[in-house]
């Protein structure tokens, strides 16, 4: 065989490998008309072309704090702290983003023995987090090539019902805590709590139609707890479908005469974050999972 041949081939499949490994592609659909911001998930993050290291997050009042584990040089385990302030993204398709410095800390007290606390944190390359939609990030450590991180689905089932234009998961919402809040809020000059609104339903698994994953519709339904609903009353909450003009899968719930586009990466097993046109906004909380 043609020794060029060869190189060709193994040059394209470890090219093809380190692309692989940057993590999923998630499309936004949508996002480019949308104003509101949710902030990220809590939780563990990943990149699920190199599971193994990752890292866990929580925000509280616009401040992040987190953890990522990894490896040193010999592949023994190792944490390292960041934290710092959410910051509103000028860059076009990002949402927040926060840059600042790993702290990694030692000479603590191994587990179950006396008390001894760590030395000063050594400060180590900077860690950017770039929040593209509030389960999809764009993760830069240092000079590395920049990943792509979603989080980690546990306790609950999914499908990648679209897995041809992208891997992401999108979550089933039935089973034991099939029970939701979808909370309202207008868009109003001033703005006024006191119109939001919530209501309590219940949301079934996503069910496709249409010539199956990939082709079809995948669509969420409902029926509202008050009033009292009838035999047949049932409506479709959540329509995700591929959109002609990009042939990319996007969102839209639809309620009281208004329809919301939810960017797929807004889903979650436990939340969702939707949009109007007019800047009115809903989300939905799961209950039971917080």
């Amino acid at each position: 065989m043609n020794k060029f041949f060869v190189l060709c081939v193994v040059l394209f499949l470890l090219n093809s490998n380190a692309i692989a490994q940057e993590g999923p592609h998630v499309p936004c659909v949508g996002c480019d008309t949308l104003v509101h911001a949710p902030f990220p998930e809590p939780g563990s993050w990943y990149n699920p072309d190199q599971s193994g290291s990752g890292l866990n997050m929580e925000v509280q009042n616009g401040i992040l704090v987190g953890y990522y584990y990894s490896y040193d040089i010999d592949g023994h385990p190792e944490w390292q702290l960041f934290s710092g302030l959410l910051v509103r993204s000028e860059q076009q398709g990002i949402q927040w983003e926060l840059e600042t410095q790993l702290q990694h800390f030692q000479d603590g007290n191994c587990i179950g023995c006396e008390y001894v606390p760590p030395a000063e944190p050594t400060l180590g390359p900077t860690i950017k987090l770039e929040f593209k939609q509030r389960n999809y990030m764009r993760l830069t450590i240092g000079e590395n090539s920049s990943q792509f991180f979603v989080p980690i689905i546990y306790g609950s089932s999914g499908f990648a019902y679209f897995s041809k234009q992208t891997p992401y998961v999108f979550p089933e919402y039935g089973g034991r805590s099939k029970d939701w809040v979808l909370v309202l809020k207008p868009n109003t000059d001033p703005q006024s709590d006191w119109l939001w609104e919530s209501h309590l339903m219940p949301i079934l698994n996503g069910s496709i139609s249409m010539g199956g994953p990939d082709q079809g519709r995948l669509t969420y339904h409902s029926w509202p707890y008050s009033p009292p609903p009838g035999p047949d009353v049932v409506f479709k909450l959540i329509t995700c479908e591929l959109t002609p003009e990009s042939n990319q899968p996007g969102c839209i719930l639809s309620f009281k005469s208004k329809e919301y586009i939810i960017p797929i990466a807004n889903m979650s097993d436990s939340r969702f974050f939707g949009e109007a046109e007019d800047g009115s906004t809903v989300e939905g909380f799961r209950l039971g999972y917080d």
